[in-house]
């Protein structure tokens, strides 16, 4: 489970950062992170989303018995540390890399681009993991 303290503190070691940066970077880091929430729910989930759906392994069953795979939640400054990450357990390890990515962009294009690499080669790994075909029982 994957909280906001958590994953700013991620966003700092991947920078090589002081825990001051929060402060000087807050507004960036937010914007990263929501940027990275967004491009993983458009861009990852509905290749994956017949997973979710066989497993259900995130989300729930709505009103009309449709599985819905919910939108993560944005953050903004009033966002509280202990706020969990609304994001699939199998997908979180990819919204502080793509964030480090955008956080660092203007500072580190080197240190960017190792985390869009690290980001883009794990994503292909979870995709292809959740299309493998399941088991079936007759």
């Amino acid at each position: 489970m994957t909280t906001w303290a958590n994953l700013k503190a991620e966003l700092v070691d991947l920078g090589f950062e002081e825990d001051s940066i929060t402060n000087e970077y807050g507004r960036i880091m937010i914007n990263s992170v929501n940027r990275a929430l967004d491009v993983v729910y458009d861009i990852v989930v509905p290749q994956i989303e017949s997973y979710y759906r066989i497993t259900e392994s995130w989300g729930y069953e709505d009103e009309d018995g449709e599985w819905t795979l919910p939108k993560p939640r944005h953050i903004d400054e009033n966002t509280l540390d202990t706020q969990r990450i609304n994001i699939a357990d199998n997908l979180a390890p990819l919204i502080p890399l793509l964030a480090a990515h955008y956080l660092w962009l203007d500072d580190d294009v080197t240190k960017a681009t190792l985390y869009w690499n690290e980001y883009d080669q794990l994503k292909d790994q979870i995709i292809m993991v959740c299309r493998q075909p399941r088991k079936a029982q007759i």
